[in-house]
């Protein structure tokens, strides 16, 4: 399965960076890949996200929620069989003002397989993009 990652060290401690990370009001002044997230973020919850660069809503099930360690979520595709993707973020404290986050997808699916790796790096690219957003906002609070 085809898989993406970007992990990063941030100088903030694991609060702010959960605070930073769940403050879904504020994606659309940073996330360059979520512009917003409506619903009730927990646990088994089903949220609708804006992903910017598709310009589309799309429902996506929130599978784990544990709060200053994980989120992961999976969208509901028409054709999920075909391609989907579980998309993660996970915080490790390293010490008290420097945390770990590791964002990724896990791509699936019978097309998975034909996934090109333009585009994977493409993606790859844009998630550390996207933590090198929250990395500024987070060791600016």
């Amino acid at each position: 399965m085809p898989t993406c990652n970007h992990t990063i060290q941030i100088n903030a401690s694991i609060q702010d960076v959960w605070q930073v990370l769940t403050d879904f009001e504020d994606y659309p002044n940073w996330n360059p890949l979520i512009g917003s997230i409506r619903g009730e973020v927990k646990e088994n919850q089903w949220v609708m996200a804006y992903f910017t660069p598709l310009k589309l809503y799309v429902p996506v099930k929130i599978e784990a929620y544990q709060a200053h360690q994980t989120i992961v979520w999976k969208a509901r595709l028409p054709h999920a069989y075909l391609m989907q993707g579980k998309h993660y973020y996970k915080l490790r404290p390293i010490n008290e003002q420097l945390t770990e986050l590791e964002h990724g997808e896990i791509f699936s699916g019978l097309l998975s397989k034909l996934f090109p790796a333009f585009l994977l790096s493409k993606i790859q690219d844009a998630y550390q993009y996207h933590n090198q957003k929250l990395k500024v906002i987070a060791e600016n609070k």
